[in-house]
């Protein structure tokens, strides 16, 4: 009897041991952006909550912000390495790794609908862009998750109110915006968002593009008063979770899948709930506290002139900038991307900003079907 009782005591320790070093799978996210933005604060630990509950605690994802462990660019090498499992990535920052997500981000959408530009983008990386999925498993990642801008504007030092004065002027840019601003005259630059914080204090440019919400996340409404109140379009995706590829191949068929159902939160909250939202808050609170005013343009015809130059341009400059970069065939997931715009432009009517609502057609229509092995 004493036997079986330590072979049982034994039996029932290996059991718990092994349980506890199931549940205790952890993970790594390093996120680049400041811990207040509302991808750290609300959608993320919404997301890795879902995962741990969907794989019964066998998989927990912990979240370091505030460019702990890497800064936006170097990300990417961090997750590629190992020095942290997955991360959020902005592959406009790295056009020469990722081309053709960075040719689908380096689109504008006219106007104001950032939840179609992000179902679309959405579908077409995961599901219409083979050579989306071929560079990062090159990198050896997985992406998935992306996002949405809200409409670019333009954030200066002083008020710029005509497209001539644009001529040039120092501005902080990436994507469609960046090539807008060139079209316009100025003078580029491509730096990071945290570093345009202290280009914008001591003077290094005189305007950044970008949204209202990074006013206060950012700090830009302490340098740069003055918003010209005209859109530069919508831009997608950021990749809300690039996972390294070995981690990936770690998990089980049930774990992946509860990554793919969980992270359409991530791509609806923070589209609609930040980029729409709450951007539109920040941006009343910052006129209303922060001294930023918003400068009505002189002649809206001349600016809106220079937008309709730029979308008439921007399908022969993104398959230039992709084939530049090696990409071959750009023009079928340009293709895919304005055939998804009109479909998700539908689907986004009827969604407005209901993010379960955005959730379900993200599951329904992009990520219930991919292919788990595929990615």
């Amino acid at each position: 009897m004493r036997r079986l009782a330590v072979f049982t005591a034994t039996v029932a320790l290996a059991l718990s041991t092994a349980t506890a070093s199931a549940a205790a799978a952890e993970f790594t996210y390093g996120s680049w952006v400041p811990a207040s933005d509302y991808i750290n604060s609300d959608a993320l630990p919404e997301v890795f909550r879902r995962i741990e509950e969907d794989t019964g605690g066998e998989i927990k994802w912990n979240l370091i912000a505030g460019g702990q462990l890497a800064g936006g660019v170097e990300t990417f090498a961090a997750i590629q390495d190992g020095l942290m499992d997955a991360g959020v990535a902005a592959t406009n920052y790295v056009p020469n790794l990722l081309p053709s997500t960075a040719t689908l981000y380096g689109l504008a959408v006219p106007g104001d609908d950032p939840v179609a530009a992000a179902g679309a983008a959405n579908e077409v990386v995961m599901l219409h862009c083979p050579s989306c999925i071929e560079e990062t498993k090159k990198l050896n990642m997985v992406p998935m998750g992306g996002y949405a801008s809200a409409p670019y504007m333009l954030i200066c030092r002083d008020p710029i109110e005509t497209v001539d004065q644009l001529k040039n002027l120092r501005v902080r840019s990436s994507g469609a915006p960046l090539n807008i601003m060139q079209m316009a005259g100025a003078n580029t630059v491509q730096v990071s968002l945290i570093d345009t914080v202290s280009l914008l204090q001591r003077g290094g440019i005189d305007c950044t593009t970008g949204i209202g919400d990074w006013l206060k996340t950012f700090g830009y409404g302490d340098f740069a008063k003055n918003v010209t109140d005209f859109s530069l379009g919508v831009s997608a995706p950021i990749i809300g979770l690039m996972i390294n590829h070995d981690v990936w191949d770690s998990f089980t068929e049930d774990q992946k899948r509860a990554h793919l159902k969980a992270v359409v939160h991530l791509s609806a909250a923070h589209t609609i709930n930040n980029f729409i939202i709450r951007t539109n808050e920040v941006l009343e609170d910052q006129i209303a506290n922060n001294g930023v005013k918003m400068i009505e343009p002189q002649n809206p015809e001349e600016w809106q002139a220079l937008m309709d130059n730029f979308i008439k341009d921007q399908r022969n400059i993104a398959i230039g900038f992709a084939k530049g970069f090696g990409v071959e065939h750009p023009e079928a997931f340009l293709d895919a991307y304005d055939t998804a715009l009109v479909k998700w432009r539908g689907l986004s009517a009827k969604i407005g900003t209901d993010v379960e609502a955005f959730e379900k057609a993200l599951w329904e229509e992009v990520y219930s079907k991919v292919d788990p092995g595929s990615l």
